[in-house]
């Protein structure tokens, strides 16, 4: 089975990812990534394309990949806002929420540019505004992990124990 990290920009997700991969013996998979490796960065894609393309970009990468197990994958933070998007994820993965307080993932990604959704200079206002807008998506998960104050390695381990549990259980 595969785990999927869900959580908004700055939460940790491939930071975390990369731990939780290792500790599990999983292959790691940052969606965003790979979307840059197959048409570029995103923030060119944004302003080339437009966000919907990107969108589409998004869900084709992320069925691919969720055409096989064993992987944690980093899931982009705006993913989740497609219902289609999150059916794939719940057919095909444990969906692990990495929660954040807008504070923090203010933060995270004030100093970042190439955070398309953020606009040219990100603000908190605006980090809060998205984050109530996908807190619903956000809650659609397995587990939930609040992520503020802990290190990677801290919060990587409290997921490799829910996972094992869990696979115990099945």
């Amino acid at each position: 089975m595969n785990v999927a990290l869900t959580g908004f920009m700055g939460a940790g997700k491939s930071t975390v990812g990369r731990r939780l991969a290792r500790m599990l013996d999983l292959r790691f998979v940052d969606l965003d990534a790979e979307i840059a490796r197959a048409h570029g960065p995103i923030p060119e894609i944004f302003a080339r394309e437009g966000e919907a393309q990107f969108r589409r970009w998004e869900h084709e990468s992320l069925a691919h990949l969720l055409g096989n197990a064993g992987q944690v994958i980093a899931v982009g933070g705006g993913a989740v806002l497609d219902p289609a998007n999150r059916a794939l994820l719940r057919k095909n993965a444990y969906v692990v929420h990495l929660s954040i307080s807008p504070e923090h993932a203010y933060q995270r990604v004030a100093h970042r540019t190439h955070r398309p959704v953020l606009g040219e200079v990100p603000t908190l206002e605006r980090v809060r505004e998205l984050m109530a807008e996908r807190a619903d998506t956000y809650a659609d998960n397995d587990f939930s992990i609040g992520v503020d104050g802990s290190s990677a390695g801290r919060i990587a381990g409290a997921i490799a124990r829910w996972y094992r549990s869990r696979e115990r259980a099945t």
